[in-house]
């Protein structure tokens, strides 16, 4: 009697101790995405703080509604939103598939478990309809002292109490796929609303792209048209520079304002160790890939116009990790009008560095990078052909060839 309780215990102990070790392996691989998904959300929250902060500063500059690179930034920004709004919603539909998946498997062990107890329990029916109460007067009677008595009511109390455990178990188990049903048909139902948002947002995507490859095929057929737009499109990289200028200007003011309170030590100059190697050497490659389009007049790829060019083009797949050309200061992170979003970095000694048309940024205003950090994903965003990331390098609000300045 007693190895059989032992062999019995051992089993349960067995199975229980597998059931938490899966159960916790789902609930790490649940927190995964459940990061994953919190993460996204907060790029969602970002990209619209930063597309609300574009349409303030669009008013604020008086730019007039019909401005052609407004209107391809707004269908870009539909897109982006869609894009964000896509990842998010394929990220919870593979966590409620873990989760059917989950629960499907935990109700096949406990069905199985369901199995195992109630073959036990009527082994146990057998066993007391064969022998009764008879079963326990022959032990009594056939113990040869009082300990042994003491000792085989014992163990006959703990086979009743064991009884009783495979019972209460059986009710558990019962329960829980009860409770396993109804929690899979919830998650089914939600699955399936994701899905249904998930084309919803598709169609947005792909009506955003629709309307902003029409408009731009419209200004591709009229040339008067086209060099409004080129003309637009010169007058954005010249905000740049004023943009650049105004920013630089603010954060001379703060350092000067926090050295004199003694919280800093003013400018910090991110090119001292750079510059001693030569102009060629001051800023690193941001990213590898095939030159689209270099600096200087250059025929638009989108506008067919002749225009001037503020910096290179550097084609990549979509979500390519684009990386800080050189230590500094986040000045602007955000939207900008033709640029799409757009990092703006300052390296000290009146240099800066932009990068734009990114599909997400890692960085804030603010932040201090190194060389190699990675600060956003290539993307199509603002006024583009297809991936690539445009990169310019700017000594104050003027653009330089950036070929003269990046790492050979």
């Amino acid at each position: 009697m007693s190895s059989r309780k032992w062999v019995l215990a051992c089993l349960l102990f067995f199975v229980f101790s597998t059931a938490e070790a899966i159960n916790a392996a789902w609930g790490a691989s649940l927190a995964e995405i459940d990061e994953q998904i919190a993460a996204e959300e907060r790029r969602r929250k970002e990209l619209d703080q930063k597309l609300e902060s574009y349409r303030n500063s669009i008013q604020q500059m008086k730019v007039k509604e019909n401005d052609m690179l407004v209107r391809i930034d707004r269908s870009q920004q539909a897109t982006e939103k869609a894009r964000q709004e896509i990842t998010i919603l394929e990220i919870q539909i593979k966590k409620l598939q873990g989760s059917i998946s989950a629960l499907n498997d935990e109700m096949a062990k406990t069905k199985s478990r369901i199995d195992d107890l109630v073959f036990g329990l009527k082994q146990r029916v057998v066993d007391i309809y064969k022998y009764g109460t008879s079963e326990e007067l022959l032990v009594v009677l056939s113990a040869e002292d009082a300990h042994e008595v003491l000792d085989s009511v014992h163990l006959m109390k703990k086979l009743a109490e064991y009884d009783r455990f495979l019972f209460l178990q059986l009710q558990g188990k019962k329960q829980e796929i009860e409770l396993s049903t109804q929690t899979l048909e919830d998650h089914r139902g939600r699955k399936q609303e994701r899905i249904k948002a998930l084309e919803q947002e598709r169609h947005k995507e792909n009506s955003a792209i629709k309307q902003t490859n029409t408009y731009l095929d419209d200004i591709r057929r009229q040339k008067t048209l086209a060099e409004r737009a080129a003309k637009e499109m010169e007058d954005a990289q010249i905000a740049v520079g004023k943009t650049i200028m105004e920013l630089m200007r603010q954060k001379k003011e703060r350092d000067e304002a926090a050295k004199r309170a003694g919280k800093g030590t003013g400018s910090v100059d991110y090119l001292k160790d750079r510059i001693a190697q030569g102009r060629g050497s001051m800023f690193d490659w941001p990213l590898r890939g095939p030159l689209s389009s270099p600096f200087g007049q250059r025929v638009h790829p989108v506008f067919k116009t002749k225009m001037f060019h503020s910096g290179i083009d550097i084609s990549s797949p979509r979500g390519t990790p684009v990386k800080a050309a050189a230590p500094g200061e986040v000045l602007f992170e955000g939207w900008m009008r033709g640029y799409g979003q757009v990092i703006i970095i300052d390296h000290g000694r009146n240099y800066s560095t932009v990068y734009a048309h990114m599909s997400s940024t890692r960085v804030k205003d603010g932040t201090v990078v190194g060389a190699g950090t990675v600060i956003g994903a290539v993307g199509n965003t603002g006024t583009t052909t297809g991936y690539h990331l445009h990169f310019e390098v700017r000594e104050g609000s003027t653009a330089k060839d950036p070929l003269s300045y990046l790492k050979r």
